[in-house]
Formats: C-alpha cells, structure tokens, sequence
C-alpha cells in the first residue's frame, strides 16, 4: 500500500465516521417524530402537519446516505426506516382507510415489508382505544385489516439473512392477532347480551 492509498483511505473512512455520527443524531430525532405521529393518530389528533415535517426529515436523513453503501445498508438506518415505514401505514390506514405502496414511501423494499408487519401492533392499540369508547364494530375492522398485512405477508419465506427478523415477528404477531380476535369475540358477545337483556327489561317494562 502506498502513502497516497492509505491517505485515500483515511480521508474516506472519516467522512463515513463525520456522516455516521450525523446519521446517529438525526435517526433519534426522526424515531422521536415517528413515535409522536403515533401516539397523535393513536387519541385522534390532527397529525397531517407531524407527517409532512416527517416525510421531510426523513427523506434528507435517506437521501444523504443513499451514496454510502456503509451508511445506506446499515442496521442504524434500516431500523429508523422501519419505524419511518410503521408510522406512515399506520397514520394512513387510521386516517386515510389506505395502504401505502412500496414507491410512495420510497424507502428499501426490506424496510418496507418490516415495518409494514409491525403497524399490527399498534393497529391492535388503536382498536382497544375504540373499544373503550364502545366502538366495537369498529374496532373489528382494523382486526381486518390487520389479519390481512399478516396473510398477505406471511406467504414470505426467507432466511434473516435477507430479511432479518421476519420469521420471529411472523410467529409473534400470529398470536397478537389470535388473541385480539378472541377479546373482541368475548366483547361483542358480552355486548350482544347485555343489549338482549336491556331489551327484555323494556319489554317486561311495557
């Protein structure tokens, strides 16, 4: 190795630690974003102005490592663009009733499918807010759409070599769902029978 290569190399790898420490800084911003556009849609609050400062951070944050494999490839970017992926699907979902694509988010298509797994969690959450509101129709519908992410995405089958933590996250949310299923079954029954019993007063009453 010659004098001139090592100073090549020297000059490279500092930028890459100059980018990474940047990268490390902004990622906490953007996961700190993410979480609050959550918890705003989670109690019915207007995030529209949350997402659009979202789209924006995050996009500067991905576009200035899209040019370093090191950077762009690495599980410190991977991980904020998962929650990136969960908070936009999850805000659209609630508010907008739709999914959003692979090309409008704009993001690694393994980012994608990974954080698109993990709105079910909080569509879980949300449907119990519902529910303590006596919404249970509509809590119901986001188990739907739930049951539909998981059997659509179920159908994949790869190693964690190439889609780290895909199969562990399949088998856990298979029992969220399960179990979300069977409390809602359990409330809409308890619902249906008080309501049967309410009507029967009233007619005992008459």
């Amino acid at each position: 190795m010659s004098e001139l290569d090592l100073q090549f190399v020297k000059k490279y790898l500092d930028r890459i630690d100059i980018l990474r420490e940047q990268l490390i800084k902004q990622s906490r911003d953007i996961v700190s974003m993410c979480r609050r556009v959550i918890h705003t849609c989670m109690h019915g609050g207007n995030a529209s102005q949350l997402v659009l400062d979202l789209k924006n951070r995050f996009m500067e944050l991905y576009n200035s490592a899209r040019n370093i494999p090191e950077l762009f490839y690495s599980s410190l970017l991977q991980s904020v663009a998962i929650e990136y992926v969960e908070a936009l699907q999850f805000y659209s979902i609630v508010r907008e009733s739709k999914f959003l694509t692979l090309d409008e988010l704009n993001v690694h298509p393994t980012a994608y499918i990974l954080g698109l797994l993990d709105v079910i969690g909080e569509l879980k959450r949300y449907s119990l807010e519902l529910i303590k509101n006596g919404k249970i129709d509509e809590s119901f519908s986001f188990l739907e759409k739930a049951e539909y992410i998981y059997d659509l995405l179920s159908t994949l089958n790869y190693v964690d070599a190439i889609l780290p933590g895909f199969r562990r996250k399949v088998d856990v949310y298979r029992k969220v769902i399960d179990d979300w299923r069977e409390l809602l079954i359990d409330l809409r029954s308890r619902k249906d029978l008080i309501d049967k019993i309410e009507r029967m007063k009233i007619g005992i009453g008459d």
